[in-house]
């Protein structure tokens, strides 16, 4: 069973993710660790146009540190883009073994609101979860609630619970077999 280590790249909140840990740990059944990089330099991947750091670039760079079967997320403040789209939430390819997340996005304060750490744990949880669900082989969902199910907007991922369906779920103990 591939382990899973978190790293954080330029992310202010690491103690959100260190609680995050036992969870992760529970819903993939394998070791989730909080890692680090050696030296991650991010500002290859800006986009001087988009003023956005392009998620395919890192995710192709972060792939790279992966050893063994081992699945690596790098979570970031940063703002991501893909080129189809004009910012995402996160990034993973489908079977892959590295992902991208960003926390940017996921703040209360980009949308004028309070900031709520719990609400943006909440929202970064999804984003994880959905996102190594890729990496585990699931596809996304159309089960109402699914943690699988794509998410365009902030108001959509509150509206999905933190766990996959049943039938998500059962697909993914049996990609991890």
């Amino acid at each position: 069973m591939p382990s899973i280590k978190i790293v954080p790249i330029q992310f202010a909140q690491v103690e959100i993710l260190e609680d995050l840990l036992p969870e992760l740990s529970t819903h993939f059944r394998t070791e989730v660790i909080l890692g680090s990089l050696p030296r991650f330099d991010l500002s290859p991947y800006f986009n001087p146009v988009r003023s956005q750091y392009d998620a395919n670039e890192i995710i192709v760079e972060l792939n790279k540190l992966v050893v063994g079967e081992m699945k690596i997320v790098g979570v970031t403040d940063l703002d991501l883009f893909i080129p189809v789209l004009k910012y995402i939430f996160g990034q993973a390819y489908l079977g892959g073994n590295a992902a991208l997340i960003s926390g940017y996005r996921l703040y209360n304060s980009r949308y004028g609101l309070p900031e709520d750490l719990n609400i943006f744990a909440d929202r970064l949880k999804k984003c994880m979860i959905h996102e190594l669900g890729h990496a585990f082989g699931l596809i996304h969902c159309q089960q109402p609630g699914c943690v699988m199910l794509p998410t365009t907007y902030v108001e959509e991922m509150d509206q999905k619970l933190t766990t996959m369906c049943s039938s998500c779920f059962a697909q993914l103990r049996e990609n991890q077999r």
